[in-house]
């Protein structure tokens, strides 16, 4: 049975709703950390010379930096330049059907698989005129990001759901939308 200081927990927690943060920048952080472990040195000496200078080298700070750039609340001035990437972050399958068809699934790249191989083929190119270092940056972010989003269950499933966020469910007596990255 529960201590009563387990038991008055429960119940505060309970009553007084409790601040959730989903996925969010601490799990896209640590799935960054993870792979990190995955790594061996000359890869990891490799794309940490990618992170800019003033990072000391962190790449796990700019995991959610797809996030904060697309949303208005974190990007007010800019965040307009990149709406077209809101589709890259999920992988959205037709209704009941639990099988992924890339052709079908993710047409013309528009999705999280596509973006992950396009931005992985810009970090590994070579530096031109095409691709310059702040491109291959933002290449390397959007792939830390993308991968830790396809590894969430509310990034990869069917479409007319939105990404959970059509999808309803309760809070105590609230009603909410499942894809939420706070709750008060």
């Amino acid at each position: 049975f529960m201590s009563p200081f387990l038991s008055v927990l429960f119940i505060c927690v309970g009553l007084c709703g409790v601040l959730i943060h989903g996925w969010g920048p601490v799990g896209h952080s640590l799935v960054v950390r993870l792979a990190e472990t995955q790594l061996n040195s000359t890869e990891f000496d490799w794309l940490r010379a990618l992170v800019p200078w003033f990072l000391n080298g962190n790449l796990s700070s700019m995991a959610s930096w797809p996030d904060v750039i697309v949303n208005a609340n974190t990007n007010p001035i800019g965040y307009q330049n990149w709406i077209w990437t809101k589709e890259l972050h999920y992988i959205h399958i037709p209704d009941w059907n639990c099988t992924y068809f890339p052709e079908r699934d993710c047409q013309q790249d528009r999705c999280a698989e596509g973006a992950i191989k396009n931005y992985t083929q810009r970090v590994v190119a070579p530096l031109n005129r095409l691709i310059d270092e702040t491109q291959r940056q933002e290449a390397l972010y959007f792939i830390l990001h993308f991968v830790g989003d396809i590894h969430q269950p509310l990034h990869a499933g069917f479409t007319s759901d939105k990404g959970a966020t059509l999808v309803k469910g309760t809070h105590f007596p609230r009603l909410i939308d499942l894809n939420v990255s706070i709750i008060r």
